[in-house]
């Protein structure tokens, strides 16, 4: 049997879902009408369907868009870890090449550390930037 407390944490639901304009006014009284006259909880859920699904407060819709954005931001990370490390190895062989064939001079030193820094720098700049936001979420 539903009781009173039941009945108004489903309307509490409804009026969300109201305010957050996912339903009209005339949806939201005949969804009303319905829990006022439900006397089994089929009944009752059946005020909430269609609706997005609400865990804790918070919608799975929103938690999932929140994953698949952090999947995504992963994704992009990974990628372009992995196309720095090739760069940084490529750029290695090429430094030693150089040596090997035309010495070493400080212009030709100070070319490769700076064609190595910069994307260093930007790579670097992207893990400490995802690192503080997953920091910051853990507060």
């Amino acid at each position: 049997m539903v009781g009173d407390r039941d009945r108004e944490r489903i309307l509490s639901a409804l009026r969300e879902q109201y305010a957050r304009g996912r339903l009209t006014l005339d949806e939201f009284s005949a969804r009303s009408d319905l829990v006022f006259a439900s006397r089994s909880y089929t009944e009752l859920r059946a005020a909430l369907r269609g609706l997005p699904v609400r865990l804790g407060g918070i919608d799975l819709v929103e938690i999932g868009d929140a994953v698949a954005r952090a999947a995504v931001r992963g994704a992009v990370l990974f990628a372009v870890t992995c196309a720095y490390v090739v760069f940084s190895l490529t750029l290695a062989v090429l430094l030693v090449l150089t040596l090997v064939l035309h010495g070493a001079t400080a212009s030709v030193l100070l070319v490769f550390l700076a064609v190595w820094a910069i994307p260093t720098y930007l790579v670097s700049r992207m893990w400490r930037r995802v690192h503080l936001s997953s920091l910051r979420r853990l507060v």
